[in-house]
């Protein structure tokens, strides 16, 4: 694993299992952006508390087993996926009462370690295996930071058109080319070099905003009156401002230790960043983190419509807000003690300037739909991008474990996952089939197959 187990990693995950179980147990806050309506028909009465644990049990562990596990074991650092939608549950499960609240930040506690150790065990076991595997795992998030400029394109195509698309897609790759040849220079005998996949996706990150700027229509003014009705949830949510700034300072104070990743982009990234300064005979202050936190930046946008939307409709939030919070952490990474309390303290600051400001982003949201459309449109195109890069990225980590077998067993676990009745996320196929190979080929190595 990327991050090491000692004291202040295991308060920091028992705080981080412990803050964000007591949020779902209060009904404050929840990770799943599917589950968090559900929660304003269960403060009105309509819904009771087996029925709210039940959706969030349905909705969330099928992704903590088939896409969180998986994909932190493959990462080598805790998407926090795995961790808060998980805490959606252990909330959802007790009672809002004191006892319940008691139990809830408690058990919410111990499996936020419990998991660090658990991974650590699971990891150490595969290095024990006959045929080692684990080296050839980081392969799977290989192709995320070359292909991951590519969702910019495609949010704005599906914004606008294909057309569009094709042309900031190539402004893109002219960009990538441009600082790849150009890209070093010297300023005052200070070497700088620009990189190649950063520059270009921040490119594409600018021009996918200009783009709906352009294409956004003013609304009709009645944005107004349409989020007066939901005012209460507004005021419910500021009310426990102290909390959600909290946990958004323990967000990334978990994300600044490598503990935690905001998703898998950026978890590969910030791994691989990690591994490559450590295995130059350097330190984690080698490494550079910008590529990770443009990515986190990335995914920030194309999740602030819909985390706004649904907290104002349910009145509960999120325990990592808009994802906002992982951005300045991961550049925090290289900082040392300082850093690490300049994480808590900017994570908590910036959790809170997006709950003062909820009433207002909403409202712009909605007087401006481009920039709202945007959000879902990013969203869908991060999710498109990633299921490629992870698939081709596990296919090729299980061809080096198995040459040609690995292939075939990735290609073959994506189309019937298709086609089955209770399918996993596809992002969570490509390090699942390259984790089950490892497993498959130290068992056929057993048996004198392989």
């Amino acid at each position: 694993m990327v991050f090491e187990i000692n004291a202040l990693t295991i308060i920091v995950m028992a705080a981080l299992g412990g803050i964000a179980s007591y949020l779902a147990n209060q009904n404050i806050a929840v990770f799943n952006d599917g589950i968090r309506p559900m929660y304003q028909p269960y403060l009105n009465n309509e819904i009771d508390r087996k029925s709210l644990f039940a959706t969030s049990f349905a909705l969330s562990f099928g992704l903590v087993i088939g896409f969180g596990l998986p994909t932190s074991i493959a990462g080598g650092i805790i998407i926090v996926h795995t961790i808060l939608l998980a805490c959606d549950i252990i909330g959802a499960l007790f009672k809002e009462d004191k006892l319940g609240m008691l139990l809830a930040t408690g058990v919410g506690a111990v499996f936020g370690v419990f998991l660090m150790f658990f991974m650590q065990i699971v990891i150490d076991l595969f290095a024990m295996l006959p045929i080692p595997f684990l080296d050839n795992l980081s392969t799977v998030g290989g192709l995320i930071i070359i292909l991951f400029c590519v969702f910019p394109a495609l949010a704005v195509a599906y914004q606008t058109n294909a057309k569009n698309g094709i042309i900031v897609l190539a402004l893109t790759m002219l960009v990538k080319q441009a600082t790849a040849m150009y890209g070093k220079f010297t300023i005052n005998e200070i070497n700088i070099a620009l990189n190649a996949d950063g520059m270009a996706l921040l490119f594409s990150i600018i021009a996918m905003v200009f783009v709906a700027i352009r294409v956004s229509k003013r609304g009709d003014g009645k944005a107004t009156e349409a989020f007066a009705i939901f005012e209460k949830n507004i005021v419910r949510i500021k009310k426990n401002l102290l909390f959600l700034a909290i946990a958004g300072g323990v967000v990334a104070l978990a994300t600044t230790l490598l503990l935690v990743a905001e998703g898998p982009a950026s978890l590969n990234i910030t791994a691989e960043t990690a591994r490559a300064a450590i295995a130059g005979g350097g330190t984690l202050a080698d490494g550079n983190f910008s590529e990770a936190a443009l990515i986190a930046l990335g995914r920030c946008i194309g999740f602030i419509p819909l985390v706004m939307t649904t907290a104002i409709i349910s009145g509960v939030y999120s325990p990592a807000g808009t994802k906002a919070v992982h951005i300045p952490a991961i550049l925090f990474i290289n900082m040392g003690i300082m850093g690490l309390v300049g994480s808590f303290v900017i994570g908590a600051l910036i959790m809170a300037i997006e709950v003062l400001l909820l009433g207002f982003i909403a409202k712009g949201l909605d007087r401006f739909p481009g920039m709202k459309e945007l959000g879902d449109n990013t969203r869908t195109a991060m999710s498109k991008v990633l299921d490629i890069a992870l698939l081709v990225g596990g296919m090729l980590a299980a061809n080096a474990i198995a040459p040609t077998i690995g292939y075939i067993w990735v290609a073959g676990l994506y189309y019937l996952n298709q086609v089955s009745k209770k399918p996993v996320s596809s992002m969570a196929i490509g390090p699942i089939g390259a984790i089950s190979m490892g497993i498959i080929v130290n068992i056929l190595r057993l048996i004198k197959l392989f």
